[in-house]
């Protein structure tokens, strides 16, 4: 709205100093008029005085000039006059107009200048959210989510962890755990697809840890497309791998912790507090 209250004004300013322009035209040619006048008037009376013969067409002419000019100079003073009036209102209005539009524009600056604040100010913000939850996540997803595997390999609704004090509570659970990056969750795909080839010719020699990696790498897909949300998962995405030793798993597993999204944060993980044991827990409101 005030871009176009500015553009408003900048057109009255614009017209206004039009038309004084026009003005000041007409003041300098009716002042030019009155000079002509006033000489020739003062030519005529001169030339009158020192007239010889009278009663002559050109002693009439100079007699017309001198008592015309009483009349003419009158009309143009007053001319003059209200051209001048009307200047002096339109440099008036020229003056507020300028102010007007000195005074918006610095609202406008400092209407920009709080709006390009708060975009950087939420961007920040933001930012900041979406690290801490990235962070969180990756937490999560290696020292949390590993611990509702039982010892038999089972998976778990959920699990509760307390802190010593009894006032925390994190709850973890598996409901709606989800692999949501699907461009990640391809190339951890082909990572893996490429351990499986390199391994193809030598299934019959390798050492523990590596079959145990290769047979688990296999309950991870569901048909060779997608990644099964399961034990094997959280498993394998708890495993220490030697990026130097098992490049393509360290990097499928990188890009998996990287998969397992967060949007719905509040669904899988619950925390609650309280002031002390005596007191019912209280659920803690999750961002996401």
């Amino acid at each position: 709205m005030k871009n176009i209250a500015l553009s408003n004004l900048i057109s009255l300013l614009v017209i206004a100093e039009k038309k004084l322009e026009k003005l000041r035209k007409e003041e300098a040619k009716a002042r030019k008029k009155s000079t002509d006048g006033y000489k020739k008037y003062g030519k005529a009376a001169k030339t009158l005085a020192t007239l010889t013969r009278h009663k002559t067409e050109k002693e009439r002419k100079l007699r017309d000039i001198i008592f015309g000019w009483d009349e003419k100079a009158i009309e143009l003073t007053e001319k003059i006059e209200k051209i001048c009036a009307a200047i002096l209102i339109e440099e008036k209005k020229i003056i507020q107009f300028r102010i007007q539009y000195a005074e918006l524009l610095k609202e406008t600056e400092a209407e920009i200048k709080a709006d390009d604040e708060i975009v950087a100010q939420v961007f920040e913000l933001n930012f900041s959210a979406a690290t801490a939850l990235e962070r969180r996540n990756s937490y999560l997803n290696k020292h949390c989510f590993p611990r509702l595997v039982n010892g038999k390999g089972d998976l778990r609704s959920q699990i509760t962890i307390d802190h010593s004090d009894g006032t925390r509570r994190a709850v973890m659970m598996t409901n709606s755990i989800t692999i949501v990056a699907a461009d990640l969750a391809a190339r951890a795909k082909e990572c893996i697809e490429k351990f499986f080839t390199d391994l193809r010719d030598h299934v019959l020699n390798m050492d523990p840890l590596t079959e145990r990696l290769y047979t688990l790498t296999q309950k991870l897909l569901i048909e060779k497309t997608r990644f099964k949300v399961g034990p094997d998962l959280y498993v394998f995405l708890s495993i220490n791998l030697d990026p130097e030793i098992f490049p393509e798993l360290a990097e499928a597993q990188r890009l998996l912790k990287l998969s397992v999204r967060s949007e719905k944060t509040s669904s899988y993980i619950r925390l609650y507090e309280r002031e002390d044991r005596n007191h019912p827990w209280k659920r803690i409101s999750l961002f996401s």
